[in-house]
C-alpha cells in the first residue's frame, strides 16, 4: 500500500506524511496547515485534526472481491487471532461526522490502480 500512497502523492504533487511519523499534535497541526498532502490513518488524534482540512478520504480494500486470493487472505486473517488489523470503524461514521469530506471506496488493488491511472492522466 505504501507504493500506492507514494504514487498518489506524486500524482497530486503533494507530500506523503504517514501519521505514525508525526511526533506530537503540533506536527499534525503543521501538516493540516499545508494546502495538500497524502497521509495514512493510524493515529486517531491526528486523523481527526486532518479530517477537518481534508477534501477526500480514499479507502482501498486489500483483497480483490470475488477472487480466490481474497478469500484465502480473509480466511487466514480470521484464523490468526494475533494478526493486527487496522481499526477502520471510523470509516462507518465518516460521512456523518465530516459531511464536507468526500469518501471513495476502491474495491481492491486493481480498482486502486485504475483510479490512480485515471487521476494521473
Amino acid at each position: 500500500m505504501s507504493s500506492f500512497l507514494e504514487r498518489l502523492a506524486a500524482a497530486l504533487d503533494v507530500p506523503l506524511v504517514p501519521l505514525a511519523d508525526l511526533a506530537d499534535p503540533s506536527d499534525a497541526a503543521q501538516l493540516a496547515a499545508f494546502d495538500g498532502w497524502v497521509s495514512t490513518s493510524e493515529n486517531d488524534a491526528a486523523r481527526e485534526l486532518l479530517l477537518g482540512r481534508a477534501d477526500l478520504v480514499v479507502h482501498v480494500s486489500q483483497d480483490e472481491p470475488g477472487t480466490l486470493r481474497g478469500l484465502v487472505r480473509r480466511t487466514v486473517r480470521r484464523m490468526r487471532a494475533d494478526a493486527a488489523q487496522p481499526d477502520l470503524t471510523w470509516l462507518a461514521t465518516l460521512t456523518e461526522a465530516h459531511p464536507e469530506v468526500a469518501f471513495l471506496h476502491l474495491a481492491g488493488p486493481t480498482a486502486a490502480e485504475a483510479w490512480l491511472a485515471a487521476i494521473s492522466a
